[in-house]
């Protein structure tokens, strides 16, 4: 079991998920299943969502369409507490409030709200807050239209370079860490995180 809970033999089984679902999981949803990300989206066909349930809901995890399309489902996947945190921080709520997202609304009602921007407009910069980036990474973008950036790994950096690098390292091993334990789960004693 990692420091965040998650038990690669517990009552799941990985090696019962589909190769797609693997492969999403390990690229995709690794640091929110390690607990170090609130969210994340990924593209997937509808057949593969059920594939899924068996990975999240013993983490306790949501899984929300946010937009249908020819080349799939946008999903986000999240951790309902820790999404709440990183919206209603004073400078996303700023950020959101000033979008028109509903002020102190909860996260369902702002994810709606995200999902309908999404139907109607351009892809919504702001989706970034939910993923967990920095205010001033987001405002950085939309202000430089994502160029001139300091740094770019997992996001567009405009603020703290030294931060965004430690999260992309933390990022990383959580990934190549789900790598051992979805495609070698035999190997015990490569699970835990540092």
């Amino acid at each position: 079991m990692t420091a965040s809970g998650f038990d690669p033999a517990g009552p799941w089984t990985v090696r019962a998920l589909p190769d797609p679902v693997k492969r999403i999981l390990i690229n995709h949803l690794s640091p929110v299943l390690l607990g170090y990300k609130p969210a994340a989206l990924f593209m997937a066909p509808r057949e593969l969502l059920r594939g899924f349930l068996p990975a999240l809901l013993p983490r306790r995890l949501s899984l929300r369409v946010l937009r249908e399309g020819k080349a799939g489902l946008l999903v986000m996947v999240f951790d309902r507490e820790k999404l709440e945190t990183a919206i209603a921080r004073k400078s996303a709520r700023a950020i959101l409030n000033s979008l028109g997202y509903p002020a102190g609304a909860p996260v369902w009602a702002c994810l709606e709200y995200l999902k309908q921007k999404l139907a109607y407009s351009r892809f919504p910069h702001e989706i970034g807050l939910f993923l967990g980036y920095p205010a001033e990474d987001v405002l950085g973008f939309v202000k430089h239209r994502g160029r001139n950036y300091k740094l770019c790994g997992y996001w567009k950096v405009y603020g703290d370079v030294e931060r965004a690098k430690c999260c992309f390292r933390q990022y990383d091993t959580c990934r190549d860490r789900l790598r051992i334990v979805f495609l070698h789960p035999g190997n015990r004693r490569c699970h835990k995180l540092p």
